[in-house]
């Protein structure tokens, strides 16, 4: 995946006054930030010297906006510090909601902020005026080496993780699909291999592994219904199946099927946590 460093942040001045909107927040707004935190909004952005607030909040934000417009490192640093948990600390509904009205507004200028080990990251897309069809992608909260029970396993899960993401917003949806289906199936296989069931042989076999962690608890009900959406999806693999189907995923398939996979791994990790072994 490309460095968030190494992309060149370019915005409208029209992007950079609705930005000063999303930043200073209103009585309507799920995050309103006082004079006193706009300031220090920006010093945790990196920006020094900014001043104090001086007259209408918007004003002062949407100055100081367009005296750095020409800063592509500055504007990134206020994006990624905007998306940033720790400026939402006990409060991680108002993230999810600022981040989804900044995702719709950076959509335009083709920039979109994506989250890795839990700290936002900024990709590059096609500019688009199409609205994300669902919130910020979920959060993967635990690592992979975590939640497998062999370290090396895990690093070769991660990998294949992260390549779906590379292949997802390059547009190769197919094949961010095959392998987020992949991962599923490695994970799922981890936890039977080494918490065998009622004297049943490990299965690699992905829909049996889905209807397992259904049943045993390992995943919440409505991510074990959508896994098996995405478990006929990754069978996309087979020519012969997407022909005769005439189907071809875009985007928003693979926003769901992210999603569900990343929920599957946040529950599998939190169960983890909770009991070990796993109960059956």
């Amino acid at each position: 995946m490309t460095s968030s460093d190494d992309i060149r942040v370019e915005l409208d001045d029209n992007v950079l006054d609705r930005l000063a909107g999303i930043i200073c927040g209103d009585d309507s707004s799920p995050q309103y930030r006082s004079g006193y935190q706009l300031v220090r909004f920006f010093e945790a952005a990196g920006w020094r010297r900014v001043g104090e607030v001086d007259g209408s909040r918007f004003r002062w934000v949407q100055d100081l906006l367009r005296a750095r417009r020409k800063d592509p490192n500055a504007l990134r640093a206020v994006l990624l510090r905007l998306a940033d948990p720790r400026e939402y600390l006990d409060d991680d509904e108002t993230r999810v909601v600022v981040v989804q009205e900044l995702n719709e507004l950076l959509a335009i200028e083709g920039y979109q902020v994506v989250y890795t080990d839990g700290r936002p990251c900024l990709t590059t897309q096609s500019p688009t005026l199409k609205r994300p069809a669902m919130q910020a992608p979920v959060q993967l909260t635990a690592n992979l080496t975590d939640i497998v029970s062999d370290n090396a396993f895990g690093r070769q899960l991660q990998a294949r993780l992260n390549e779906a993401h590379v292949c997802w917003k390059s547009g190769a949806c197919i094949a961010a699909i095959i392998m987020l289906g992949s991962v599923l199936e490695g994970v799922l296989y981890d936890v039977m291999l080494n918490r065998p069931l009622d004297g049943k042989k490990p299965t690699d076999h992905l829909q049996t592994l889905i209807e397992l962690a259904g049943e045993h608890g390992w995943i919440a009900k409505d991510v074990t219904d959508y896994a098996h959406v995405l478990r006929d999806h990754r069978n996309l693999v087979h020519p012969k199946k997407q022909w005769t189907q005439g189907y071809s995923p875009e985007d928003d398939t693979v926003r769901i099927a992210w999603n569900v996979v990343v929920a599957a791994l946040n529950d599998l990790a939190a169960l983890k946590k909770t009991a070990d072994p796993l109960p059956t």
